[in-house]
């Protein structure tokens, strides 16, 4: 059965380590803050049997925005974000999660990958719909 991504959810933390599931998300164990210093920071996506019924509830499209100052309101073309600020504690700019869904133009995201890696050639794409951060 193949599922696609339908929803985010970040979580933040003083301690390191974050649960498997988290408010029906399913943990993406990486800290995203690794080596930066702040909040330890992971990301969770939801996952769901996606058909032609109900394309429009499936994530097509992700972004990673940053500004100098904190944001309140989701951002100008996105449908979906999580207000938390995936540099928190880190310093700099204020870094936040965006996504549409159900663009029909693009296909379904099945799933992502956060890694850490010392320069961007480590860094992969791996087929149409799989993302690597």
């Amino acid at each position: 059965m193949v599922t696609w991504i339908t929803d985010f959810k970040v979580y933040t933390s003083n301690d390191r380590g974050c649960p498997d599931f988290f408010y029906g998300h399913e943990m993406h164990l990486q800290d995203l803050n690794e080596s930066h210093g702040g909040k330890y920071i992971y990301i969770g996506r939801k996952r769901e049997r996606i058909t032609s019924e109900n394309h429009k509830d499936a994530v097509t499209s992700l972004g990673f925005l940053a500004f100098s100052v904190k944001q309140t309101e989701k951002p100008v073309g996105w449908e979906f974000w999580d207000g938390h600020d995936l540099n928190e504690g880190a310093g700099s700019k204020y870094i936040y999660m965006v996504w549409n869904k159900g663009e029909k133009w693009l296909n379904p995201i099945v799933e992502i990958d956060f890694r850490v890696s010392e320069n961007r050639e480590n860094c992969e794409k791996k087929g149409d719909s799989f993302l690597l951060f």
